[in-house]
């Protein structure tokens, strides 16, 4: 199941409980359901209650974004700077066996860069996250590896009193100094991702909630309008085209 496809659906979902508000409005004293969940104002604060609920992921997710583009770029450059150090270590250190261990752990930096696969995302999809939850479980493990490799490499470094190049970013102190920053990149990231996943649960329960849900409402409303003025009505056939998605349905 697609975020990107979740995000679209609930949109539309939102958007037609509107449209089927203002056909609503037009029937005048002519709806009046005996449900009281799906009265006019009953489906207008459902309305109003499932825009804010989709506006408040679509203002999360710029600065999940954001931290990602940060982080992203951050880490890409891990690597490179801990072949340079390895180097600098070589070049300074003759024990072959510490050596042979350095190669190890920037290997391992090495094969622990993340690469995220996005899609791109639709025009009209303003909250899509080109990122399924088992994908960001899986990137999110292996930045926190990669930290783990670098330091390890630092420290390892930082064991050899003969490792003191000259170059200032490959200094113990440099190095270290982005390790920490390194690790409040991918802090940032955890925290807004936290933020922005709360807020797409709140979201979903708003529109999928059985009985009380956005969806759930805007069907029994257009079943009510079926049985008062018939499926063969123009007022029917008004709104019988928008679609109330469940999960099944745009999955």
């Amino acid at each position: 199941m697609m975020t990107s496809n979740l995000s679209s659906g609930a949109n539309s979902n939102v958007t037609n409980l509107k449209m089927l508000n203002s056909a609503i409005l037009g029937y005048g004293d002519t709806y009046n359901p005996a449900n009281a969940l799906i009265t006019p104002a009953a489906l207008q604060a459902a309305y109003l209650h499932g825009l804010g609920a989709v506006n408040a992921v679509d203002s999360l997710l710029p600065a999940n974004t954001n931290a990602k583009n940060v982080r992203g770029k951050a880490f890409d450059s891990m690597g490179k700077l801990a072949t340079r150090a390895g180097n600098s270590f070589k070049s300074l250190v003759a024990d072959e066996s510490a050596r042979m261990h350095i190669r190890s752990l920037i290997h391992l930096i090495q094969r622990g860069r993340v690469n995220a696969i996005k899609s791109k995302p639709s025009v009209n999809d303003a909250v899509a996250d080109p990122l399924t939850v088992k994908e960001n479980a899986s990137h999110k493990s292996g930045y926190e590896k990669q930290l783990d490799n670098f330091y390890k490499l630092i420290q390892f470094l930082a064991s050899f009193p003969a490792y003191k190049p000259n170059e200032t970013d490959l200094t113990i102190d440099a190095l270290s100094a982005f390790h920490a920053e390194l690790t409040m990149d991918n802090q940032l990231v955890a925290d807004t991702q936290i933020q922005l996943d709360q807020s797409r649960m709140n979201r979903e329960k708003v529109l999928y909630q059985p009985i009380t849900g956005l969806v759930h409402m805007g069907n029994d409303s257009k079943s009510y309008i079926k049985s008062v003025f018939g499926a063969n009505s123009p007022e029917y056939k008004q709104i019988s085209k928008l679609k109330f998605g469940t999960y099944k349905n745009i999955m």
